[in-house]
Parts: C-alpha cells; sequence; structure tokens
C-alpha cells in the first residue's frame, strides 16, 4: 500500500515566506502528499495567501488565540488526525512555514521509508544565510541516550503516524504550561526514543533550506530553559 505524507506547515507572520514554502510541495517529483497550514494568530498577511492556496491537498488553519510553538505542533499533527485520518503506516513531516524543500525531498524520504524497519528520519539542513551543510548532519551513535547526548534530530524531521498515537501529551508541557520553545526537540526526543534508533534513519544529504536570518527567531534564554526541561524528561520505551 502506497505510503502517504502530511506534512504540516506551521507559521505566524510567514506573508513574506509562504509562496516559497508551498511552492516547493508542488514541485515534488512525488506526489502522495497533503499538507496541512497552521497559522498562530498572525498580524500580517499570511492568512491571505495560505488561502490562495486551499483546496483537495491542502487545509488551511488560522488559530483564533495564539498557541505558541509546543502547544501549536501537538494542535497542528492532531489537526491533521482530524482531517486526513492517516493511517498507522503513513508519515508526518514538519515544515515550519518559512523554510522550503528541495524537490526530490519526499522521494528521497520514500526511498528509507520502503526499507523494512524505518520508523522515523532526520538529517542535513542547508542554513539558507550560509547556503552549505550545517555541521548537526551526523547520524545519533548506536547506544547513546537521546535526551542526553548532543542534539542530531532536525530537519527534515519525519516519522510514522503510529508513533505520533503514543507520545504523551505532558512531554510538550511542564508543570500544566506548554512549552515555549524547543518544540523540535519536545517531538523528536519522543520519536527517536518510541522508534529506537535503529529504526531513524539519517539523511546525509540536504534536502531542507532553513531560513535562519529572519526576525522571528526564539531567544536563546528560552531555548535553553525549555530545552532542560525536555532532557530532563523521562525517557519513552522503545516500540515492539
Amino acid at each position: 500500500m502506497e505510503i502517504m505524507y502530511y506534512i504540516l506547515i506551521r507559521g505566524r507572520n510567514c506573508e513574506a515566506f509562504i509562496d516559497r514554502c508551498v511552492s516547493s510541495l508542488y514541485s515534488q517529483t512525488l506526489n502522495n502528499w497533503r499538507a496541512m497550514i497552521v497559522l498562530d494568530q498572525p498580524k500580517d498577511g499570511s492568512v491571505k495567501k495560505a488561502m490562495a492556496y486551499k483546496g483537495i491537498k491542502i487545509y488551511v488553519h488560522e488559530n483564533e488565540t495564539r498557541k505558541g510553538l509546543c502547544q501549536n505542533m501537538w494542535f497542528g499533527v492532531n489537526l491533521i488526525k482530524e482531517q486526513f485520518y492517516p493511517r498507522p503506516e503513513d508519515v508526518i513531516c514538519i515544515l515550519d512555514a518559512d523554510d522550503y524543500l528541495d524537490p526530490k525531498a519526499l522521494n528521497i524520504i520514500n526511498k528509507h521509508y520502503e526499507r523494512k524497519g524505518c520508523l522515523a528520519t532526520y538529517g542535513s539542513y542547508i542554513k539558507l544565510s550560509k547556503g552549505r551543510k550545517t555541521k548537526i548532519s551526523a547520524p545519533y551513535p548506536n547506544g547513546v541516550k537521546v535526551r542526553a547526548s548532543k542534539w542530531h534530530g532536525s530537519h527534515f524531521k519525519t516519522f510514522k503516524f503510529k508513533l505520533w498515537e503514543i507520545v504523551p501529551q505532558s512531554y510538550f508541557q511542564h508543570d500544566g504550561k506548554w512549552g515555549e520553545a524547543a518544540s523540535d526537540l519536545a517531538l523528536m526526543f519522543s520519536i527517536l526514543e518510541l522508534a529506537g534508533l535503529a529504526r531513524s534513519n539519517h539523511i546525509s544529504k540536504p534536502i531542507y533550506y532553513w531560513r535562519d536570518d529572519t526576525k522571528f527567531k526564539t531567544k536563546p534564554e528560552d531555548q535553553k530553559h525549555w530545552e532542560k526541561i525536555f532532557r530532563n524528561k523521562k525517557p519513552l520505551e522503545q516500540i515492539a
């Protein structure tokens, strides 16, 4: 059965970038995808631009109140569940609205998921301000504890939907409060633990373009604070 790829596009004030982001999906050499654009109460023209793409392949949602990074991640994937009804073996992909994909990104990802046992992928990206791969492009060493190790679980982040069904909501929160930063870490620490590193494929070819030079970036002190919280969560047990 053909795998369907469901792409969560998260953004806020992304009017200047959303066209490039969405056009990179329509340029994919693999066509079995659907996308969920979730805009977190933007103050610019992001909604109007995104609504121009709404149709069979793309669903657009605007939050009435701002949710923040971690809650919007959780909410967005669950919107995919509610609107598209993914099967357990289908794949969820995370794409920020100010970034975009290489035309062969989904095709490359698909080759990994066609291999027996692959449950998640992560890998290399290109910083648009520098136009090159980053030093983060390396796989996790075998046997390490993900939450205690140097961060490698970066773009392009993808995983089988059945893993999402196991991730606790509390792993995006602390003391009942949603995380205000480090949402990628909250997600991928959980996903990689559930999948196990042997079933989480690192992709060395950079297929994701990260716009690292916008003014809409998390404050370093907030990132550091929430990263510490998420690293201290109890590791999840690998699924069979």
